[in-house]
């Protein structure tokens, strides 16, 4: 059901299914090793065998309005809960701990939670892990690739989000570009090189420059 990928010696992906209005996309779970503790982003269904390895789910974070289905049974198991701005009064029947008000580092000084006001859709919050020089987003990107398959790309093309890390028409047409323009440059600034979405492929290195690319709409 998951593949995982370790990207990092503190940074572990997990990558399952999922389908979005019959098209099978993918989802992403990024974990982040941190003060002896597992901080999950983007949280996936079940628990991977291989994830109790690593160390003690500790904090969860739906980092989106839009990537949160799993976050209810991962809070059962005790996890310290981190939501997305707006997304407590979308997800009623679950109580978090803690909401993404502004920049901060709850999991520890490596890791950085910067919250998104650019595209009230989604309200994501971005995750930057110092040490790796690993940039986490949920949809603020997508990178799918010949792998996929033929209809997720023609959907993806038709949408402006293939081929290559691009942005879908949906946050062209509804991001606030004066600040969405502000907020990538301030991301760009960051020190990283490797960029992980939630759906399509890791970029390993060049993260920044495909980043920059998929923005340039903007005039960065």
């Amino acid at each position: 059901m998951y593949s995982s990928q370790m990207l990092a010696p503190d940074v572990l992906a997990f990558t399952a299914p999922q389908t979005f209005f019959g098209l099978e996309i993918g989802t992403r779970m990024t974990v982040i090793r941190t003060r002896g503790d597992l901080a999950l982003y983007s949280p996936i269904a079940g628990m991977p065998a291989m994830l109790p390895l690593l160390g003690k789910p500790r904090w969860v974070l739906a980092p989106s309005r839009m990537h949160h289905l799993y976050v209810g049974e991962w809070m059962n198991r005790g996890l310290e809960s981190w939501a997305a701005p707006g997304l407590a009064e979308k997800r009623t029947d679950v109580t978090f701990d803690h909401v993404v008000s502004e920049t901060c580092t709850p999991f520890g000084d490596d890791v950085l939670l910067i919250p998104l006001r650019c595209f009230s859709l989604t309200n994501e919050v971005v995750m930057f892990h110092r040490p790796s020089r690993t940039l986490v987003v949920t949809d603020l990107v997508f990178h799918f690739t010949h792998h996929d398959t033929r209809l997720t790309r023609a959907a993806m093309a038709c949408s402006l989000a293939y081929p290559g890390c691009r942005v879908s028409m949906l946050e062209r047409v509804g991001m606030k570009r004066d600040i969405a323009k502000q907020e990538i440059a301030d991301l760009l600034d960051l020190d990283f090189d490797r960029l992980v979405m939630a759906h399509g492929a890791v970029i390993e290195t060049g993260g920044k420059e495909a980043l920059r690319s998929a923005y340039s709409w903007l005039g960065l």
